[in-house]
């Protein structure tokens, strides 16, 4: 009866943060963790181990989720040497980008992100580290403007098209970013864009021999061909294959010294959702 009462009381969103913290962390730190997000503004926060600090998200969304992937499951806590680059694109809140910043400080990290409710709380949880440069825009194959094509979903699930009208949310290009950065490779490039890794792969010729590591999720159920387009993209490359949690880690790319077959065989190298 009381804990009927009390979930009433906070309403569902805070009852579920708070049960999800209590689980994790344990009571104190639950308790802890609410009074923060009553003072404020409605964003809870959670600890980041590598710093001592703590990391800010919306409390009964899928950012808990989010943060039990890299942070407790430590899906990006990989192998990948010392990269000087990284292109977080599908960033999302910016957990993945707060992992790469405290791994690799002397990294440059560009956290791209579209949908403006997730690139808000990016910008919250970047500012603590000046490595972590936030871009609002989709990664596409080339500079124009996109709109979310469904904005009634879990927030790590947005999903965009190519404008019509040629007016939204700007796109970017790799070789944008790369132009934009003045860098001339890219050590980790991380992709989780609901289905556009299938645009972007398709025209990735003139940047894929400047990366070293793609860690990548495929999302066929929503873009038939991602996997397909990614087959294609590293046919004429050598790298070594590998998975962790929901990701493809394509690694040590580099290119053949006499061009492979692009003839794709019956089963497809890598895994999709």
């Amino acid at each position: 009866m009381l804990k009927t009462y009390a979930r009433k009381l906070v309403g569902d969103a805070h009852w579920e943060y708070l049960s999800w913290s209590r689980s994790q962390f344990g009571v104190f730190r639950a308790i802890v963790n609410y009074l923060s997000l009553v003072g404020n503004s409605g964003i809870g926060r959670a600890p980041n181990q590598w710093t001592g600090g703590s990391v800010f998200l919306r409390p009964g969304t899928t950012d808990q989720d989010v943060y039990d992937e890299i942070f407790i499951e430590k899906e990006y806590d990989i192998s990948l040497g010392d990269p000087k680059f990284i292109i977080d694109a599908g960033a999302h809140i910016g957990l993945a980008s707060v992992f790469f910043a405290c791994r690799y400080p002397n990294a440059i990290i560009v956290a791209i992100e579209p949908e403006p409710s997730n690139f808000a709380v990016l910008q919250m949880n970047a500012k603590r580290f000046p490595n972590i440069h936030p871009v609002q825009a989709g990664l596409w194959s080339r500079k124009t403007h996109l709109r979310i094509e469904n904005d009634n979903v879990a927030t790590w699930s947005f999903r965009v098209v190519e404008s019509e009208t040629g007016n939204g949310i700007p796109a970017v290009g790799v070789c944008d970013i790369m132009d934009d950065f003045k860098q001339s490779r890219i050590d980790v490039l991380k992709i989780d864009i609901e289905g556009s890794e299938r645009e972007v792969l398709t025209h990735s010729a003139a940047w894929i021999d400047d990366v070293q590591t793609m860690i990548i999720e495929l999302h066929d159920r929503f873009q038939p061909g991602c996997t397909e387009a990614l087959a294609l993209a590293v046919a004429d490359h050598n790298y070594r294959n590998s998975a962790s949690g929901e990701s493809i880690v394509i690694a040590d790319l580099s290119r053949k010294p006499v061009a492979a077959s692009r003839q794709m065989e019956t089963a497809l190298p890598f895994a999709s959702e």
